[in-house]
């Protein structure tokens, strides 16, 4: 396997994503909701809730909130009011970006903290080393994306930063990882995409890149079966890159 690029996931990969997005979401729904004039009982807020993929203070592993855009996840909003009979006026691309004012002002606030899992500096330090350009492929906004690995630390590390600028078609479209491999000049098979989701799997699968699960995030191996390897997290990602050890083949 030889790599000479790493595109990595965010949220779930990269930094814990419950701390930071199941704690955003239940903030950021009901104010989104009271915004729009839409019911705002604990059901309605449930159903919502339920519908982007948050039950009981869980995250369905394919479900909105893990993986989607925020006009996507607007849209999801928008069929339940439909199914109870309210229709919303706005566009899904005008209520994507609603939505996306509010998330965005509750994940960057000063005091938000963001989790890393692992040592990235160190993680990234040594993929420089090696020669090995290193880019981000995040369903989040670019300023968003950008505040985060400031905070961290390790953005002058990122070669590219590819995230939701209404413009970049969203994963799994291949227009993050075709933007990575031209700019290197190199291929989409000298490439390994890193994440949590299926979605990241699936992203990787349908332009030849490597897949690489990791468990430290929404999903479990049941949903990464189909990554050419699976990884408890990204601190076995030099292991996996050198000796191809510490990692589960699925074929």
């Amino acid at each position: 396997m030889k790599i000479k690029g790493i595109l990595f996931d965010k949220d779930g990969t990269l930094i814990d994503f419950f701390s930071l997005w199941l704690t955003a979401a239940e903030r950021a729904i009901p104010e989104f909701l009271a915004e729009q004039e839409l019911p705002q009982d604990e059901e309605t807020i449930s159903y919502v809730m339920e519908a982007i993929g948050v039950c009981d203070g869980k995250v369905d592993p394919c479900g909105a909130l893990a993986y989607k855009s925020y006009r996507e996840i607007a849209a999801d909003i928008r069929a339940v009011f439909a199914r109870m009979g309210v229709l919303i006026e706005h566009s899904d691309s005008e209520l994507g970006k609603r939505l996306e004012k509010i998330f965005q002002r509750i994940v960057t606030e000063k005091n938000q903290e963001y989790i890393p899992l692992g040592n990235l500096k160190e993680l990234f330090q040594e993929l420089k080393e090696k020669k090995i350009y290193i880019g981000l492929a995040t369903a989040d906004t670019y300023e968003s994306a950008k505040t985060c690995m400031k905070r961290l630390g390790v953005l002058e590390y990122l070669d590219y930063l590819g995230a939701d600028n209404g413009i970049v078609r969203p994963k799994p479209a291949p227009d993050m990882l075709e933007q990575f491999a031209e700019r290197f000049a190199i291929t989409p098979r000298e490439v390994a995409i890193v994440g949590d989701t299926a979605n990241d799997i699936q992203f990787a699968k349908q332009c030849e890149a490597v897949s690489i699960g990791v468990l430290s995030g929404v999903s479990g191996k049941k949903e990464l079966r189909g990554a050419d390897y699976v990884i408890d997290s990204v601190e076995y990602l030099l292991p996996l890159l050198e000796e191809e050890m510490k990692c589960q083949k699925l074929y």
